[in-house]
């Protein structure tokens, strides 16, 4: 972990946490597919997430120019990008026993995915990112 972890990642995982939660508490679980996406996409090409472009997008129209550009120079660092894929993963597999039909059996990675992504967000204790350390290397 790092001392200022960047705003762009915490606010991507806080926002598909909430999601998340919501979809279940609402009984929605095509959320998890979507979630899933979503997590997909900023993994592998954040720069074309709709999260981190409805934030940026945000913070210019309320913040102006400069601090756009500092929320952007923080990026989407590896560590970041492979707790997105952690979670894209998770969602991947619930996502696949959601569509054998066993919604409550896609509970069970859609919630814990929340859980990861809500912990890296609020407590910024990222498991992906701990996992991308060890496998890079780096403790």
């Amino acid at each position: 972990m790092t001392a200022s972890t960047p705003p762009l990642p915490r606010f991507d995982q806080g926002l598909l946490a909430l999601v998340l939660v919501s979809g279940f508490v609402f009984s929605a679980p095509l959320v998890i597919p979507v979630v899933g996406a979503v997590a997909a996409v900023s993994a592998w090409r954040p720069e074309i997430s709709p999260v981190p472009r409805l934030i940026t997008a945000l913070i210019e129209q309320r913040f102006g120019a400069d601090a756009f550009q500092s929320v952007e120079a923080d990026d989407y660092p590896a560590p970041w990008r492979a707790a997105a894929a952690l979670l894209a993963g998770i969602l991947a597999v619930g996502t696949l026993v959601l569509m054998v039909g066993d919604k409550a059996a896609a509970w069970a990675f859609g919630l814990p995915a929340a859980g990861l992504a809500a912990l890296a967000s609020v407590g910024g204790v990222c498991v992906g990112c701990q996992l991308h350390a060890r496998r890079t290397g780096r403790r």
